[in-house]
């Protein structure tokens, strides 16, 4: 090889060398095909998108405490709510896991398998819910790597939100009693890694809808962040519903509970100990503008929707203000997990919880020691509330006010103070 040939292969290397890295990163962009999970959330659909719900069981029991979640969230002058029932089977002798559809029967006991149908068939128009529909599948799978056929599944499903039954069920006491540990470890693979809001609900029972028309009670427990705006938006859509009344209680922090967490996120920015104060800022102005919209919304409708605050100062204030709320008797607590509220107390008191992945308030309704009846669904944004929130606000904000006052078309709201 020639001195100058070298000197050309040489150079042509390092043009090539150069040109490749920029050339591949204009041409192939796999970030779009994430993007449209930005808006996998509740709080930002539009007002007249269809919701995508996925719930995920194990059980004929978990069945029937899905239904009573779903059948809230379903009403005549609500958009069309579309849900996948997804029965979590462990896979036993199998190399590959896999779907299939209920109809065409399961590995799994064929009985189990018939009564979860049955239950999930009960959604049908005959029973008024005209703008909902259902379809039943079941995962067959290894419970250490189930949560990624839930995550592949709700990607291709376009879900919004996927719903999860606690590893606990109510006995016949009252009580909360761990049903398989391994459920725990679901649940909070599936958490981490979920490509829409998650929500967790702990079954006590409770049937919310019935056919005798009782009216239902429903508190929406707001502090602040993202994970309560979730919330906050699945219980709104609730209050659509003729026979549900939304209690709207939110919890003013004050003092030592709510000092920011300075080690909370040092990394979200860049900005060193800055980065919880501006997160802090960002998502108290997120929170008060949310709220406002909630009041204005709501003032001039007919249904009963109620609005109270609560002041906490020290941590202790914590379980009295939830034992004030126990004694109204509530059927269902909707709350938010609590990330990204950067509270120095509340992140203290997630160390010693005993199911973090409840949160802090999720944790103290479920335990057995607050002595609660009441159901709870604790609810997980997308993101871990938090990391697309710049982009999804500033696409919330240039929505019409049209999609505004549909996503709030409630009927009055009575202020408590």
């Amino acid at each position: 090889m020639s001195r100058d040939f070298y000197t050309v292969m040489v150079v042509a290397s390092v043009v090539m060398t150069i040109l490749v890295t920029p050339t591949i990163n204009f041409i192939y962009k796999p970030r779009k095909q994430f993007k449209k999970n930005k808006l996998r959330t509740v709080q930002n659909l539009k007002a007249d998108a269809e919701i995508r719900i996925m719930v995920c069981v194990h059980n004929p029991r978990h069945a029937t405490g899905m239904m009573s979640i779903l059948e809230a969230c379903s009403c005549s002058n609500a958009t069309h709510l579309r849900v996948f029932a997804l029965q979590l089977i462990e896979m036993k002798g199998r190399g590959t896991a896999f779907l299939i559809d209920q109809g065409g029967g399961s590995p799994q006991s064929q009985a189990d398998t018939e009564s979860i149908r049955d239950i999930f068939s009960e959604f049908k128009p005959e029973r008024g819910l005209i703008n909902a529909s259902v379809e039943t599948l079941a995962a067959v799978s290894s419970y250490e790597t189930i949560h990624k056929d839930i995550h592949h599944i709700a990607d291709e499903r376009q879900t919004s939100l996927i719903l999860l039954p606690f590893h606990k069920h109510s006995s016949a006491e009252g009580a909360l009693e761990e049903t398989n540990p391994v459920f725990r470890e679901i649940n909070r693979n599936v958490m981490r890694y979920a490509p829409c809001s998650v929500g967790i609900l702990v079954d006590r029972g409770k049937r919310l809808l019935s056919e005798m028309n009782l009216p239902v009670a429903i508190c929406i427990v707001f502090i602040g962040g993202p994970d309560d705006r979730e919330a906050l938006a699945i219980a709104w859509r609730m209050a659509r519903h003729k026979g549900i009344h939304l209690s709207m209680v939110h919890i003013l922090l004050f003092g030592k509970v709510a000092e920011v967490d300075t080690s909370a996120t040092m990394n979200d920015e860049g900005n060193g100990i800055l980065s919880p104060m501006l997160d802090c800022a960002r998502e108290k102005e997120l929170d008060e503008e949310y709220m406002s919209l909630f009041r204005l919304m709501a003032v001039n409708n007919e249904h009963s929707v109620t609005y109270s605050e609560k002041e906490v100062h020290t941590a202790d204030d914590i379980p009295l203000v939830l034992d004030e709320l126990e004694r109204e008797g509530y059927d269902l607590y909707v709350l938010g997990h609590g990330k990204r509220r950067n509270s120095t107390v509340l992140s203290k008191l997630l160390e010693w919880t005993d199911c973090p992945e409840l949160g802090v308030m999720g944790d103290m309704l479920a335990s057995n020691s607050f002595g609660s009846c009441s159901s709870v669904l604790v609810v997980q944004q997308y993101g871990f509330g938090g990391m697309h929130l710049r982009a999804i606000n500033q696409t919330t904000c240039e929505s019409n006010e049209d999609d505004i006052e549909a996503i709030f078309k409630v009927k009055s709201i009575k202020y408590i103070w």
